[in-house]
């Protein structure tokens, strides 16, 4: 049966499952383009992880390790590794919090905007790669479908 086919979660004939469902699609789908997008930071140094928390800075530098720990989804421990690599090779740098010297305060040095740069420049390669080749329509109604499906998963 055609993917495109299939019968809507909330009709009488069900969800379907296998390697064709819609959830193991997204899934399969998030994964391929995450490792695409790996291959293309790598490129230029940079691992998942550590691309990943330059992408969180960028958006709301200054932030505390925990901060940004919730915001990644991953342990404490874990980011400060990721940070203790980052700031080895100049990317970030930590300061104490001003009026509480136990939180750490990670925020992005001068020369992170030049990796960032290529950062950018490497997402709209893959981006012209992949989605690029999607119709502006298809890629529209794809937006908007999966912007409403996150919508209503945050909102369960």
């Amino acid at each position: 049966m055609d993917p495109s086919q299939q019968s809507p979660p909330n009709s009488e004939a069900g969800p379907e499952t296998g390697p064709m469902s819609l959830g193991f699609l997204l899934s399969d789908v998030t994964r391929l383009l995450r490792t695409t997008f790996d291959a293309k930071m790598q490129e230029i140094g940079l691992t998942s992880s550590s691309w990943r928390v330059l992408v969180f800075l960028s958006r709301g530098d200054n932030m505390s390790q925990a901060e940004l720990a919730r915001k990644l989804e991953v342990g404490r421990a874990s980011l400060g590794q990721m940070i203790d690599r980052l700031e080895e090779s100049g990317y970030v740098e930590r300061a104490a919090h001003p009026d509480d010297r136990r939180v750490w305060r990670v925020r992005l040095t001068g020369k992170s905007h030049s990796i960032i740069q290529e950062m950018i420049k490497k997402a709209q390669i893959v981006h012209r790669e992949t989605l690029g080749k999607l119709s502006a329509d298809d890629y529209k109604a794809l937006n908007r479908l999966l912007l409403e499906l996150r919508s209503i998963l945050v909102e369960r």
